[in-house]
């Protein structure tokens, strides 16, 4: 019997996961990142992961929070910046398929597992970073060069910072000058300060929500990160969101949280698609 099992990996700014998969999940590993996190230390921890395997996988699929080019390489990743430059097809394509795309891809395509195909969707993440992913009428738009969506990216405001220095998870701890368990330390005990500044945050994303409700029309933004669990984010991000779209745009567009919590991106990317970059 061909073997099925297909391996999710999730690199993000503060943790990598891993998932073996055929129907269900039959293995799962989960080690803590950071900004010092290298390729090196990636590879080692696919290797350990590969060994606990009963058998070899028919694919792999890392996710990676930054640019990936068609060759499979990491040419600009602000997030993890030790990983530009890596090349894990060299490391890993002896074993099996290999796809090394970016995280908001990797979370798209499991969303459109679940949809129609002349659907309009986007994929908004939130972690450390902000990215999205756009998919239309059965393809993914991935502009001239395949790196469309780099929402975090955008200017929001007249000050022109851009919406990773205003929104995302690591803007946050840095504005407040703390670390994620103190600040939920903060939430539980209701500190104004750092209430204020989360919700400030999320009303910063509602304005990059709306961009993309304004710009493309979608039926559906699906969300997903971390950051979305920080109490008022999301609250104040749907009230930005609906405040700044266009009123008949925002009525025709679902905005959700994704069922899928933290294994969103490794599931995605487990999903191997042979060509993926000329069509998926």
């Amino acid at each position: 019997m061909t073997n099925q099992i297909q391996v999710g990996i999730d690199i993000g700014g503060t943790k990598m996961l891993a998932i073996a998969r055929d129907s269900e999940i039959q293995a799962r590993s989960q080690i803590t990142t950071g900004k010092d996190f290298s390729a090196a230390d990636a590879e080692a921890e696919i290797d350990r992961f590969m060994q606990t395997l009963s058998t070899p996988p028919r694919s792999i699929g890392i996710a990676i929070p930054g640019l990936v080019d068609g060759q499979g390489t990491v040419i600009a990743c602000d997030v993890l910046p030790n990983l530009i430059g890596w090349q894990p097809l060299l490391a890993f394509s002896a074993i099996c398929s290999i796809d090394v795309l970016n995280d908001a891809e990797a979370a798209l395509r499991q969303v459109v597992s679940d949809l129609k195909p002349q659907t309009v969707a986007v994929v908004v993440m939130v972690g450390t970073g902000i990215g999205s992913a756009i998919y239309v009428n059965g393809r993914v738009l991935r502009g001239a060069n395949g790196w469309a969506g780099e929402l975090g990216s955008i200017p929001i405001g007249i000050e022109g910072k851009t919406l990773d220095a205003q929104a995302s998870g690591a803007a946050i701890l840095q504005q407040l000058g703390i670390d994620a368990d103190r600040l939920s330390t903060l939430v539980a005990a209701n500190d104004l300060t750092v209430v204020r500044s989360i919700e400030s945050a999320g009303s910063s994303l509602g304005m990059g929500l709306a961009a993309l409700i304004n710009l493309l029309n979608p039926e559906s933004i699906v969300l997903a990160g971390g950051t979305f669990r920080w109490q008022g984010y999301l609250e104040a991000a749907m009230q930005s969101a609906e405040r700044y779209s266009l009123a008949d745009l925002w009525a025709g567009c679902r905005v959700q949280i994704s069922p899928h919590g933290g294994d969103l991106v490794a599931l995605g990317a487990s999903q191997y698609i042979k060509s993926a970059r000329l069509r998926f």
